[in-house]
């Protein structure tokens, strides 16, 4: 599932720009497919250092996980600051999901909850599944099965997937009680 998401992560970076360091960009990222790290770091680092949040998103993967460079949290979260700042959704999701986690950051589930939340409104499915389930859990929001599901159908719908795909993943952070209301809930949109 983690392939699945950077691959979806990668396919919206590329529909949602074009400019004049797309080829640039583009060089970086072949590079990076082909595991040459060295080379796609010094085609992103100056479209990062000028700006660019694709750029500065993809470094911090580059930095996350150690390609082609030490791994460097705090590198890691700088150039996913920058991005984020930027508005670039995929970025404030993963930002968002760091502070969610606690990953690399001190847990802090009102930044989780901002971040998250804005690359939800701005349509990132990533962000709408976890903003979901994070009314499901309370994580950072108030917990709320309508606004849980609706977040859910929605990342089903930015997606292409028919309502109530991603129903099943908030099963398991129910009470018996909250699956009782939320059958409830499912039973009463379906009809």
């Amino acid at each position: 599932m983690t392939e699945f998401r950077f691959s979806l992560l990668i396919a919206l970076l590329l529909s949602l720009w074009t400019g004049p360091g797309r080829a640039d960009f583009d060089a970086g990222f072949t590079a990076y497919e082909r595991n040459d790290y060295a080379t796609a770091l010094k085609e992103w680092l100056p479209a990062a250092e000028k700006g660019d949040p694709h750029a500065q998103h993809m470094l911090g993967f580059l930095y996350a996980q150690g390609r082609g460079v030490v791994m460097d949290p705090a590198k890691t979260v700088s150039w996913w600051k920058k991005a984020a700042a930027q508005g670039f959704a995929p970025a404030q999701y993963t930002l968002g999901s760091l502070y969610r986690h606690g990953l690399g950051v001190k847990q802090d589930l009102e930044k989780a909850r901002t971040l998250i939340g804005r690359a939800a409104d701005a349509g990132y499915p990533e962000a709408q599944h976890a903003f979901g389930i994070m009314h499901v859990t309370g994580e950072g929001v108030q917990r709320d099965l309508s606004a849980a599901f609706m977040w859910l159908d929605l990342a089903a719908d930015t997606r292409g997937l028919p309502p109530g795909t991603f129903w099943p993943d908030a099963d398991k952070y129910l009470t018996p009680t909250q699956r009782l209301e939320a059958d409830q809930l499912k039973k009463s949109w379906n009809k």
